[in-house]
């Protein structure tokens, strides 16, 4: 791009004064291109990109990123806002009222401006859990929220079709949950391999795809009571109860049903290799695999006691590392957060923990950090891992680039060095297993929509509601992935 020749859209005009929403200026783009540049934003789109010399006229907002990069907002895949405790609901921030708001502005402060985000868990309509979920989060969400279903039983399988027309397109299946497990979670519920079967031939039919909480449940079950029986109390003991074999089974049976059923698949928070494996040997173009920054930087010798505790577990450090090399290889599609708002009262004893961690507004800095600072990851390859896989998967085309016609989502980065700490996190969980860790990059600035929502520690437009992206696809034909 040379400063005589600005890119625009067709029929626009960037120097227009009346219509620009919003101009960053001096921003860092690409690896490979020492140059800087200007990006103009008008109704919440990336109108005009030009070089730094270019002047693209006034806007409502100016902003000057001063040579710091400028990448897509991230794209959680995989998040549990508003899936509360009841018994925390007087808490500030987790209770029905505010936990999307609160939890939302956390993410933003993270960079991370897409939440990929289940619906409320448990029986007995899949329809009432999504149309509550979806009332709450356009009341309280600053950031974009596209809502995952979740199929517990086969009267929720029967809602599919209706679903699909009000603007679902993934649904969840959960393979390992039983017993007083699932009642703990709020009633989750497992589908056997002859009622999965029967949910991907429908999910497919409809045009979807599908996510799968990939542990076999006799091994976790047979497992559990073993360590159980024990004295169940390390992060060790917990790994033991759910080991990586159980991942595999669950894993290469998900792929193959689904492959049968011609259903795409995705299994969701790889903690091993066993399902990396699994997708090779079949070799399934239609399985995806999700990972989350935990199962590489926390592991059973970290000392986070009960507070680390999630399902699937945290691993011996040699597989972290596996897990690492795993996805510089490629074999990883993207990332979610699987971020929980329980509060560390409710994870202080190993058996009734609730197992789930926080993260979201960790995710981006933390990936940013582990691969890209300390692994030599390029930034692109990072953005596809956090954002524009996730956007091509999910189908959000809008989302993911830097580029004419894409959303206006977008992160300037600060570079530098900047412990964690949870009371700066602005989120309502009151710790993090990260405490202490040391971030290279986080979030200067963050644009949704072509709206500054987040910059340098503060919230300057807390009115601002994101997109609800399940209504892109409400009423749509069948086949939108």
């Amino acid at each position: 791009m040379t400063s005589t020749v600005r890119s625009q859209l067709p029929g626009t005009d960037g120097g227009d004064p009346a219509g620009l929403q919003l101009v960053i200026k001096n921003a860092r783009l690409s690896t490979d291109d020492n140059e800087l540049h200007n990006i103009a934003v008008r109704a919440g789109t990336i109108v005009a990109l030009a070089n730094r010399n270019e002047d693209l006229g006034p806007a409502e907002t100016t902003v000057d990123a001063e040579g710091r990069w400028v990448i897509p907002g991230a794209i959680d895949t995989h998040s549990h806002i508003n899936q509360r405790a009841p018994e925390f609901n007087h808490v500030p921030g987790l209770g029905p009222d505010d936990n999307f708001a609160v939890e939302s502005r956390g993410a933003l402060a993270g960079g991370c401006t897409t939440a990929l985000n289940y619906v409320q868990f448990g029986p007995p309509s899949l329809l009432d859990s999504y149309r509550s979920s979806l009332a709450t989060a356009t009341g309280q969400s600053m950031m974009n929220v596209c809502f995952h279903g979740c199929l517990m039983d086969m009267d929720q399988v029967a809602e599919i079709p209706q679903a699909v027309v009000e603007g679902l397109r993934t649904f969840k299946i959960f393979m390992p949950y039983r017993g007083e497990e699932a009642r703990n979670l709020g009633g989750i519920g497992s589908l056997n391999h002859a009622q999965m079967r029967i949910a991907f031939s429908e999910i497919a039919a409809h045009g979807a795809q599908a996510l799968v909480h990939a542990e076999d449940g006799d091994i976790v079950d047979h497992c559990m009571r073993h360590e159980s029986s024990a004295g169940l109390d390390s992060l060790a003991g917990w790994e033991r109860s759910r080991p990586t074999i159980a991942e595999g089974d669950a894993a290469w049976t998900a792929m193959y049903l689904a492959e049968e059923a011609g259903c795409p698949v995705s299994i969701v928070h790889v903690s091993s290799l066993e399902a990396i494996r699994a997708r090779r040997a079949l070799g399934y173009s239609g399985a995806g695999l999700e990972s989350c920054v935990h199962y590489m930087l926390l592991t059973t010798a970290s000392d986070i006691g009960p507070e680390g505790k999630v399902a699937p577990p945290l691993r011996d450090p040699d597989l972290a590392e596996a897990i690492t090399e795993a996805v510089l290889a490629g074999e990883i599609d993207f990332f979610g957060s699987d971020h929980n708002v329980w509060p560390s009262a409710a994870k202080q004893e190993w058996e009734s923990a609730k197992p789930g961690l926080p993260g979201i507004g960790l995710m981006l800095p933390l990936l940013l950090t582990h691969l890209v600072y300390e692994r030599g990851m390029t930034m692109e390859r990072a953005i596809a891992l956090t954002s524009r896989n996730a956007a091509v998967r999910f189908g959000l085309p809008g989302k993911g680039r830097v580029a004419l016609g894409a959303d206006a989502d977008l992160v300037i980065l600060e570079e530098g060095r900047r412990e964690i700490r949870a009371d700066e996190l602005h989120s309502a969980v009151d710790y993090s297993p990260y405490e202490g860790m040391t971030l290279r990059a986080w979030p200067h600035t963050t644009v949704c929509g072509g709206t500054v929502v987040y910059q340098d520690g503060k919230f300057p437009n807390p009115d601002f509601r994101g997109e609800m992206l399940n209504n892109r696809f409400r009423g749509a034909a069948v086949g939108v992935f």
